[in-house]
């Protein structure tokens, strides 16, 4: 196994590098377009732009016919717009869903008509990424993480976006277990000023999923010249980064718009769980610690 350990097994967690769109995006080539195309060139412009990305599991021939247009409309649209033919449109809208713009997410179907429908896929389709994203983890990279875990002077979690709220839950799950526990950065303070001080002694765990701010990778790449060990925990569609010490690939995908996080939130909270138990006594200590000051503080009702 390389420098750079992953959570997973041989499954396709290393998958491409997140994309930005190219010079400019399918649907952006299109708006700059749009005012001097001919209709027959318009009614296929304006069926892309409701989903973009089924752009990429459809031929000409059919997205022609689904917009009561000719093939050689579809053509003549892909070449105006800078494409050399149709299948760098289809590459530029799978680049999209790659790079997770809820845009290309999109889908023409209509959603399950019934209640009870929409609520069984929900389930199924949570399920299936939980499924895929614990099944998959490999049980000494884990025990080596849990450990680190315990070891760590301090643990500090990183987030951006929804990852932020991830890393917000994981947190305080942490904190119930253990001293010494932070999340970055903390309000009114810069990045540059809460990581200056890491040693080979801490540890940071990264929650960055699809659409990754480059304020975290240049944190990821501060880390490891600290010398401190990194978890990094994104999505399937990321290959590890080379300053990570482990990467855990999580499934967040389904058959809608919005990316889903129950996969993330089921690994935090088994992790949490693994690093209370290894701690024991210690963790438990602590715990008694806690409860006895919500006593004393009347925190709750």
């Amino acid at each position: 196994m390389s420098d750079t350990r992953t959570g997973f097994g041989d499954g396709d967690g290393s998958g491409a590098d997140p994309m930005a769109p190219v010079t400019s995006s399918l649907e952006g080539r299109i708006r700059a377009h749009y005012e001097d195309l001919p209709e027959s060139e318009r009614r296929i412009a304006d069926l892309i732009l409701e989903s973009p990305g089924e752009v990429a599991a459809y031929s000409a021939t059919e997205l022609a016919g689904l917009s009561g247009g000719s093939k050689a409309a579809v053509t003549r649209l892909v070449r105006r717009l800078g494409f050399a033919n149709f299948e760098e449109a289809r590459r530029a809208a799978r680049d999209g869903q790659t790079w997770g713009s809820p845009l290309y997410l999109l889908s023409r179907e209509a959603p399950a008509d019934s209640f009870g429908s929409r609520v069984q896929t929900q389930i199924d389709q949570d399920t299936r990424n939980i499924t895929l994203t614990l099944e998959t983890l490999q049980s000494d990279v884990f025990g080596e993480i849990v450990g680190a875990i315990c070891r760590a002077r301090r643990v500090f979690f990183l987030g951006y976006r929804n990852g932020h709220y991830l890393a917000g839950y994981a947190r305080q799950q942490f904190l119930i277990g253990r001293d010494e526990v932070y999340l970055l950065p903390s309000p009114g303070e810069t990045l540059a000023e809460e990581i200056a001080g890491l040693t080979p002694d801490d540890i940071l765990i990264v929650l960055g999923f699809r659409r990754r701010v480059d304020e975290m990778r240049q944190a990821m790449a501060a880390a490891g010249k600290a010398g401190a060990k990194l978890l990094y925990i994104t999505d399937r569609t990321a290959k590890p980064s080379p300053h990570a010490t482990w990467t855990i690939p999580c499934a967040v995908r389904g058959r809608d718009v919005f990316d889903r996080y129950a996969s993330a939130m089921s690994l935090l909270h088994f992790l949490a769980v693994a690093v209370f138990n290894r701690l024991g006594a210690k963790a438990r200590a602590r715990l008694q610690r806690i409860e006895g000051l919500h006593e004393d503080l009347h925190d709750f009702d």
